[in-house]
């Protein structure tokens, strides 16, 4: 069973512009994510997808893969999908994003053992417990509630759940935007239009749970994230990689 890990990135960016070739200690941050995926010793195979020529020949010229895909890719789902239909070969992609330079390897190898260990597997998802209320608040970051056999049931950007006086619980699931999907799924993926729940939530996952694509979640711990998004994110990735 082959196991491609893919790392959609594309230059445009409203807070950050060209942030997957933002310097962060003498590398562009996509390799640095590149770096971190390859450690993951479930993954046969890590390749950037992108629409950019700039960002493929930065990958290109620090010895790793990188395809071009279409412009018209609205998430790293559809960009995923797309690559797939020239890669007969892979049986489970890994979606990685290329801003999560924290990546942690020991966690991608986590959510692909417990993917393949299911027989009912159609896409996994991490996450992470969490108990402080600026996270739990923050619109940002996405939450989940699973049921019993750790499949998702529903994603927000507001905590869920919460009390009934509407206050926050003492501890919530967070979601860490790692993805895993079999082929079947991603076709799937690949042919569907965008549902309500979607456009409300502004999260991709909820068109697989609302056209009944199972989600399971997958819980790590020790879970430190740093994701690039503003000129503030990219100054804590130099202080913690050093400046070149």
């Amino acid at each position: 069973m082959k196991v491609t890990g893919c790392i959609p990135s594309r230059y445009a960016s409203t807070r950050l512009p060209g942030k997957p070739l933002c310097d962060i200690g003498g590398k562009p941050m996509v390799i640095r994510v590149v770096e971190q995926a390859l450690q993951a010793k479930s993954l046969n195979e890590v390749i950037v997808l992108t629409d950019d020529e700039r960002i493929r020949d930065a990958v290109k010229n620090a010895g790793y893969r990188a395809v071009m895909t279409s412009e018209q890719c609205a998430s790293g789902t559809d960009r995923i999908a797309e690559y797939m239909k020239i890669d007969p070969s892979t049986d489970i992609f890994v979606n990685m994003q290329g801003d999560e330079v924290l990546l942690d390897p020991k966690h991608i190898d986590a959510l692909v053992g417990d993917f393949i260990g299911r027989d009912d597997a159609e896409m996994g998802t991490l996450a992470h417990w969490e108990s402080r209320a600026e996270v739990l608040g923050d619109p940002t970051t996405a939450k989940v509630v699973m049921g019993r056999d750790n499949q998702a049931l529903y994603f927000s950007r507001n905590c869920i759940p919460v009390r009934q006086d509407g206050n926050l619980p003492e501890q919530a699931l967070v979601q860490i935007g790692v993805y895993i999907y079999t082929r079947n799924a991603l076709e799937k993926l690949g042919r569907l239009e965008q549902a309500p729940l979607e456009s409300t939530e502004k999260l991709e996952q909820l068109r697989a749970l609302e056209h009944g694509i199972k989600i399971t979640v997958s819980i790590v711990d020790h879970y430190e994230s740093l994701s690039v998004d503003t000129e503030q994110d990219l100054a804590k990735a130099q202080k913690i990689f050093g400046k070149c």
